[in-house]
């Protein structure tokens, strides 16, 4: 009976609980009356909560009594008890100081307002918004401070994210990522050479863009001092969505498809076939050049008993019945002793690229009560690459849930599961490079053989004669015909991500809470690469496979709390640790010598090697930080981080933890001036804020500090090493590299800045100067080859880097019905570097002996060294041999030289260009009317020297327009001044094919004619969306509907003569401005639709 009545009381009690509560609905607006998407509404003291929609909706569920807290960024907060109404309508102010919260160092949330360092944040829609698939190529122009560079426009291909500038000169200068407070792999793994191979993802791209609710960029080494030095290069701080207490359900779904295609190309000379010094000569002669006849004096001949004296073709050029093989028109004789079939003149390279469609499904699931939340979303993308047989598939999964079991402590987790597999084409400095091979084939040779760019592209009669052999214009040599490359030279990678994390938040009162945060990032990328027997990279065949495997580790314990001491004075502590560690196995093998076509795989090889490599690491660390507010006017926070790092260790050396600390202080401030001026119809907000920091870097990788065994080879210099293992016997050396104890890269680094709000918070400015003094920078410093190595790893190197970023946002428009927002984003900075090691004049970072980005002392960071004119200050007293010197060209006025009237070639390399802009700027707008929405963001590149590597080359090859333009001009005088005199030059010369095959041109001596600048101003994106009106089309099962038009990167102008000048032929690395036969990038159209339920 007693357990009877225990259940009756029990269900009245329940029964009058669920009675208590009901459902409070309402909108949320400002004091205009406009709708305030976003806003949140909050139950106080529970974790029950939602946001408005897009019409300032909202539902909640509580009791009367309770009391409901709306905050909206900007706006000042409300609290409203519940009554006995249902519906209650909430009218925001607009806020006079910013009442934003953000997300600082190790997820520690903070009000922007007290912040003494720069952080600027990007929404959700900024993201989904802009077409992109990666959240990197999505913040391009939305962030000041930060230069974002794709490296080419093959799908899936990577970006490089800098945040102010370089940091380290030879270390990695990316921003750290951070998703959901622990740190994220963001490596980009090349298999192939730093100029070559194929184009390379970062690890960012894993994540599903709509799973993102917001982006945090820390700038300033004050920002990022409590990562101590893994945020040495700024950080990025995403984070993902999670569910919302709600009383139903709620379902998103989108669906994509975009439709891309090449912006730009090189321009290529169509009036002249192949051949030398304006004679003709077949494919099957191996000729590489277009400086052949014009192709208007061609005709087609068939038969091998017709070929003229005249004419050069070999007998390999036909089969056994005496057909011409390499066209089915036949084979090319001057006009007037063919057929009178007119030589056709063959686009071999606008055909090729194809209209490249993409489709993308999202869906996610959320929902939950104030115990539990939880969130479910799936995603898959499908893209074609611009290049047929290229592609990118990426599926990603992703479950978040928090549970508050109790008022004093809440969980959350999150976990991501993605599967990605990308169809990659060679690229760059590579005779199986896709546009190496395709650019230098002249007009007058039909890579296709006559079926079209389409059905060559399956077709093997296109690219492979019956007896195996490559077909291509250089009979066979040379380089891949491009759509042998597309069939038989295709890399493939596979990759499984796993990461989450885990986070526990107990508040015990205000002076004591603790909070834990563990993540854990594992990724298994699988690679082979192809190379069928008959390719030019490797003629007999070769099969490579790689897999890397990464394991990334983070934990963050902190203890913090805080709370008024007096009316005026607050205090805030935090205490804690991190703790990561880092590990890659990678393993290889390799198959040469391939026993028959057909069939690319490792065990058809009769060589074959293997090899295995392992690197690892361990971080520790412990912060400090102390904050204290005044008057809620004056701010100022002190912070600490002492680490520890293993790539500090010196194995041959007796341990000691010292050996492995360093401490890292940083001090802020901030002072809200306009509490002094009080109510003020032109400045609404006023915050003065300075930070003072040291940040240190490890080496680039472990075991800098130790010189390791590696696997031996032997050779003449003539054809490939063996490699041991040799007749069963293995063979190492020591490698040519001498460790040395090292200490940490330290950067101090010293910002100003002013935050400024005008006429009720309309427009907003926001400026920051920062400069940074780098020393102790880790280097490759030269030894002489007596000490048994090449060079050591050693503390000397300095550099000063400067900056200026400013923020301005507008608000032009604010209505109901209609709205404009528009923000502006400036960039500038410089990294000079001051000083290298002792006797070392200059370090190589990429590229090419005729033109490569080195570190010199009082250049630019990365500036490109190369091949220079000589100037007739050659030598002078102001000349320090590495910047090109004072005075005319000199021109060669030898009559007995083969130059004879040319420029004449300094024997020094001089820098011949800065890759680094002069400025950047973005301009993104938003403007609403009704139910429309329109966007677009304008991107400014000033300056920026590229090398156009292309142009250089295609000039040897006589395949460019200038080409064309320059061997028909009337005999000109070069202007300059002659060697022998130092006179005014008279001598004139037509650069025809011999010019452009001396020094002067590809392949030759000087790199500079061919620097151009680098900077464009594009429409990066444009978006047009519209909300559709479920009301007055009787659809109720749908809460929101919005149809959408993207654009991304449809226009762009600039300077320069080769593909779209956005890219980068090394990657992510830090040797930018090279073009060499770089992917085209692309402009996309996506239409997209979003619903909600």
């Amino acid at each position: 009976m007693k357990k009877v009545i225990k259940l009756l009381l029990f269900s009245v009690l329940s029964l009058q609980m669920v009675v208590a509560q009901k459902t409070i609905s309402g909108v949320v607006s400002d004091n205009e009356g406009l709708p305030l998407p976003g806003a949140t509404i909050v139950v106080e003291g529970t974790s029950t909560g939602v946001t408005t929609d897009f019409d300032g909706n909202f539902s909640i569920d509580a009791e009367e009594g309770d009391t409901l807290n709306i905050s909206y960024v900007g706006y000042q907060s409300q609290s409203i008890v519940i009554g006995d109404q249902d519906t209650i309508n909430i009218s925001l102010e607009q806020g006079n100081e910013l009442e934003e919260v953000v997300v600082t160092s190790l997820g520690i949330k903070r009000e922007a307002k007290a912040l003494g360092y720069a952080v600027q944040s990007v929404s959700t829609e900024d993201i989904t918004d802009s077409g992109a698939n990666s959240a990197i190529d999505a913040m391009v122009g939305k962030v000041a401070g930060v230069q974002i560079t794709r490296s080419s426009g093959s799908v899936g291909g990577g970006s490089r994210i800098i945040v102010r500038g370089v940091t380290s000169m030879i270390g990695n200068n990316q921003a750290l990522i951070v998703i959901d407070g622990v740190r994220s792999n963001n490596e980009s793994l090349n298999s192939g050479g730093s100029t070559s191979g194929t184009s390379v993802s970062n690890r960012l791209m894993d994540l599903n863009n709509d799973d993102i609710a917001s982006i945090n960029v820390l700038k300033g080494a004050a920002a990022t001092s409590l990562y101590g030095t893994s945020g040495s290069s700024g950080v990025v701080v995403i984070t993902t969505k999670k569910g919302q207490a709600s009383t139903k359900m709620n379902v998103n779904f989108s669906s994509e498809v975009s439709s891309s295609e090449i912006t730009s190309m090189i321009a290529l000379q169509s009036k002249y076939g192949q051949g030398s010094r304006g004679k003709y000569r077949d494919p099957s002669t191996g000729n590489s050049g277009s400086w052949g006849p014009k192709m208007t004096d061609l005709e087609y001949q068939t038969g091998q008993a017709n070929v003229p004296s005249t004419i050069d073709v070999r007998s390999s050029a036909f089969d056994s019945d005496g057909n011409y093989i390499f066209d089915k028109n036949g084979y090319l004789v001057p006009k007037g002793s063919g057929n009178g079939q007119a030589a056709i003149t063959h686009d071999n390279v606008n055909p090729f690229f194809q209209t490249a469609m993409g489709y993308k499904n999202n869906i996610s699931i959320d929902g939950g009560s104030e115990l539990a939340t939880y969130r479910f979303s799936a995603s898959a993308l499908k893209a074609e690459g611009v290049i047929p047989k290229e592609d990118y598939n990426r599926k990603t999964f992703n479950l978040s849930s928090t549970l508050k079991p109790s008022d004093k402590l809440s969980i959350t987790t999150s976990l991501n599961y993605i599967r990605s597999e990308n169809t990659r084409i060679q690229q760059g400095s590579n005779t199986s490079g896709l546009l190496l091979g395709m650019l230098r084939t002249p007009v007058s040779f039909d890579n296709t053989n006559g079926l079209g760019a389409e059905a060559a592209v399956n077709d093997p009669s296109s690219y492979i004669f019956g007896s195996g052999k490559q077909r291509n214009y250089r009979g066979g040599g040379g380089y891949d015909n491009p759509y042998w490359i597309i069939n038989n030279a295709l890399r493939s990678e596979n990759a499984n991500r796993t990461f989450g994390s885990f986070q526990l938040t107990y508040n015990e009162n205000q002076w004591l809470n603790i909070g834990l945060n563990v993540g854990a990032d594992f990724t298994s990328d699988i690679r082979k690469q192809n190379f069928e027997i008959g390719s030019r990279t490797s003629s007999t065949g070769r099969v490579d496979k790689d897999e890397f495997t990464s394991f990334l580790t983070d934990a963050i314990l902190t203890v913090s709390g805080g709370s008024d001491i007096t009316d005026q004075l607050s205090i805030n502590y935090l205490v804690g640790a991190n703790a990561s560690t880092y590990e890659r196995t990678y393993l290889y093998g390799q198959a040469k010598n391939l026993v028959f076509q057909g069939f690319l795989d490792l065990s058809n090889g009769t060589t074959q090697s293997a090899g295995e490599d392992f690197s690892a690491y361990n971080q520790f660390g412990m912060v400090a930080q102390v904050e204290a507010s005044y008057a809620d006017t004056f701010y100022l926070t002190a912070s600490a981080r002492q680490d520890y790092d293993s790539r500090l260790g010196v194995p041959t050396k007796e341990y000691k933890s010292s050996d492995y600390q360093f401490l890292y202080p940083s001090l802020s401030a901030s002072i809200i001036f306009s509490e002094f001026i009080g109510n003020n119809d032109l400045l609404s907000f006023g915050k003065f804020r300075a930070s003072w920091a040291q940040v240190g870097a490890p080496p680039p990788g472990p075991y800098y500090t130790s010189s390791s065994y590696e696997t031996s080879s032997i050779g003449d210099g003539w054809g490939d090493n063996i490699s041991f293992p040799i007749a069963g016997q293995t063979g190492f050396e020591i490698d040519n590299i001498l460790g040395a104890e090292l200490t940490p890269e330290l950067s101090e680094e010293l910002e100003f800045g002013v935050d400024l709000r005008f006429l009720n918070n309309k427009v907003g400015l926001d400026i920051a100067y920062w400069q940074r003094k780098t020393t102790d920078a880790i280097l490759n410093a030269s030894l002489p080859p007596s000490t048994g190595y090449i060079s050591a790893w050693l503390n000397a190197g300095q550099m000063t880097s400067k900056g200026i970023e400013g923020t301005l946002n507008l608000k032009l428009l604010d209505t109901p019905d209609y709205g404009w927002d528009s923000q502006i984003n400036y960039t500038t900075n410089e990294s000079i570097v001051d000083e290298l090691a002792p006797g070392l004049e200059r370090l190589f970072l990429a590229g090419f002996s005729t033109a490569g980005t080195y570190l010199v002392a009082g250049n630019q960071y990365g500036a490109i060294f190369g091949g220079a004119y000589l100037r007739a200050g050659n030598g002078g007293p102001n000349d320090d041999k590495l910047n090109i010197p004072e005075g005319e060209v000199v021109i060669n006025d030898d009559p007995d030289s083969a130059e004879y009237g040319y420029q004449a070639v300094d024997p020094s390399q001089r820098a011949i260009g800065d890759p680094n802009p002069d400025f950047i700027l973005g301009w993104n707008n938003s403007f609403r009317i009704k139910d429309v929405k329109l966007g677009f963001l304008l991107d400014w590149k000033e300056g920026g020297d590229l090398w156009n590597g292309t142009a250089w080359a295609l000039s040897f090859f006589g395949r460019s327009q200038l080409t064309a333009d320059t061997r028909e001009e009337t005999a000109t005088p070069i202007q300059g001044v002659n060697k022998s005199n130092g006179q005014p030059n008279t001598l004139p010369v037509v650069r025809d094919q011999s010019y452009w095959t001396s020094s002067l041109g590809g392949f030759g001596a000087v790199g500079e004619q061919f620097v151009q600048d680098g900077g464009w101003l594009r429409l990066r994106e444009v978006s047009l969306s519209y909300k559709l009106p479920l009301d007055q089309l009787g659809v109720n099962f749908i809460d929101n509907a919005d149809i959408s038009v993207l654009g991304r990167n449809l226009w762009y102008q600039s300077d320069y003569d080769g593909i779209d000048p956005e890219t980068s032929l090394t990657g992510v690395g830090n040797g930018q401005g090279f073009d060499y036969f770089n992917m085209p990038s692309t402009k996309s159209i996506i239409f997209k639709l979003n619903l909600n339920f």
